[in-house]
Formats: C-alpha cells, structure tokens, sequence
C-alpha cells in the first residue's frame, strides 16, 4: 500500500514528494489521514503494518496495481473509488507503473480495540480485521470524503466533529470489516456451495507452503476472482486469507506436536516467510508462541 519505495538491499526510504494533506497537522491522534495525488510509478512495501490500513484509489482513471498482502497477490485495475483495508500486521505491497492518486488511513489497533469494547463488539477482547482489495463500499467512502473535507478545511468542525466522524469510520469497520463470533458464519443466498468451499480448502491444503495467489484460488473453486473474496467471506466468515492463515497455524500445531522438526522448518513447510512469520500469527490465534505450545 503506497507510502514507501523498497529496495533488496537496503531499508524502505520514505515516499518521494509529500501528501497534499495530513491530518498529523491538526493533531489526530485516533486516527491519521493523509491524501497523495500524482504518485511517481514505483514499488511501495510494508514488512509489517503497525497500524489498520485503509487506502480509497483516487486516480480519476483505472490504473493497474500489483498488490500483495500476506500470501495473496494479485493484478488488477484499481478504479476511482476502490477500498483497500488491511489489518496491522500484515505484508503489505504494491507496484504501480502509472501516476496514482490515493487516500491512505491509518488506524491504531488500541483504538479500534476501545470502541469494540465500547459497543460490547463480540470479538474485542482478540479483534480481527478482514482485509479486503478493489472493495466497493459506498457507506465507507462518504465517511472518508467527510473526514477529507474536514481536513481540508483546517479542523472548521472542531475535535468534536471530526471525533465522531473517526468514531463513525471505526464502527462501520467493525461491522462489515471483522470476523463474526465463533459459529456464527453468516450464509446468505449468494454465498459459495459447499461444493465451492471444499475445492477451495482442497486447494489451500495442497499448497500450504506456496504463495498462493487469489485467481489461483479462485480459479480451483471455479469461480470468478472479482467474485470469489466477498462470497467465500460471507460463506465462511472469513476472508480467504485470514482462512488460509488458520489452515497454516492448524498445520503447524500438527507438526510441533509431532517433533520432529525444527520450528524454522515447520515455518517453511506450511507457507511462513520465516519463524517470526509463524510465531506472530501462532501466538495472536493461538495464545502462546509455538516453542511454549511444544513444551505444553
């Protein structure tokens, strides 16, 4: 997601040029909001997202975007309005070969934690976000159009205002952005099969340790790409990534019982780009770091 060139060897350097707006200058604190107009063709990368990441494309015209995130990649035209969210921690990458424009917010998972318990959020106590590409979500644009504007206007509003506008953001990030309680999958009429959802999984068990891509997935399910990640999140719950990073944790639990391997190896076998790759994604889903769980 743009913000950052990467090189192989040396560090991400900054984003050339700067945003035309950001809301560090007024001070947010729950939530910063900057917007980029004429980005340089380049490569963006994030290791490791510190905070939940929102970016709307701007670009009055489509723009071919590669992004990856986490073991997913992808190719497709990024149209004028498209939502991207991804949650902290998370990969993230993008390569564009044409100007692009974009809005890019950040979000601090502290606070999304705060309203979630605010509103007794079933899951605040271990929030999930869903990431989502190409996403089209009306509610969510005019919320951040409202937040731009009020930038652009110097704060006119005041912090009450853009408060409960931030407050607003938040809230419709946790009902349609994050997974829903333990057995309550919603199933709508326009979900997968169940024939679509076991070729799918079929899939994702016989290439845990490759870089599975979303046409790839989509393609053994035999659906659409454009199609496959909102139906399979309504069939499921989750998002084809968020599931596929189960399915490798599953695995990994597997093979640390069996002890056999070292952890690194495990890592390697099921998908993870490393060690620390594992441990973080063992230790959010399963409680504790996978040297702790073998020794249970």
């Amino acid at each position: 997601m743009p913000r950052r060139n990467c090189t192989k060897d040396s560090g991400p350097p900054a984003i050339s040029g700067a945003p035309l707006i950001d809301s560090d200058l007024l001070g947010w604190r729950d939530l910063r909001l900057t917007e980029w107009q004429g980005v340089a063709p380049q490569e963006a990368y994030e290791k490791e997202l510190s905070r939940h990441l929102i970016v709307v494309h701007a670009t009055p015209h489509s723009v071919r975007v590669y992004e990856r995130a986490e073991g997913f990649r992808a190719e497709a035209l990024a149209r004028l309005g498209d939502v991207n969210v991804l949650s902290a921690g998370e990969e993230a990458f993008c390569r564009w070969d044409q100007p692009l424009s974009f809005v890019r917010l950040e979000i601090p998972p502290a606070f999304l934690k705060t309203v979630a318990a605010r509103i007794e959020h079933p899951q605040s106590g271990r929030l999930q976000v869903i990431h989502a590409f190409h996403a089209r979500d009306g509610k969510m644009l005019q919320i951040i159009r409202w937040l731009a504007d009020e930038l652009r206007h110097g704060g006119l509003g005041g912090k009450l205002y853009s408060d409960s506008l931030t407050d607003l953001l938040a809230l419709h990030l946790l009902r349609h952005y994050t997974g829903p309680p333990a057995g309550r999958a919603p199933i709508g009429p326009s979900a997968l099969t169940r024939k679509e959802i076991t070729r799918a999984i079929e899939y994702f068990n016989a290439n845990l340790d490759q870089m599975i891509s979303l046409n790839d997935v989509a393609d053994a399910a035999r659906m659409s790409p454009s199609h496959f990640p909102r139906l399979f999140r309504r069939s499921t719950g989750l998002s084809p990534h968020q599931f596929l990073i189960r399915l490798r944790v599953t695995r990994a639990k597997e093979l640390l019982l069996a002890g056999s391997q070292g952890i690194a190896e495990i890592a390697a076998e099921v998908g993870f780009a490393d060690q620390s790759h594992l441990t973080r994604h063992f230790k959010r889903l399963v409680g504790t770091t996978p040297k702790k769980f073998r020794s249970r």
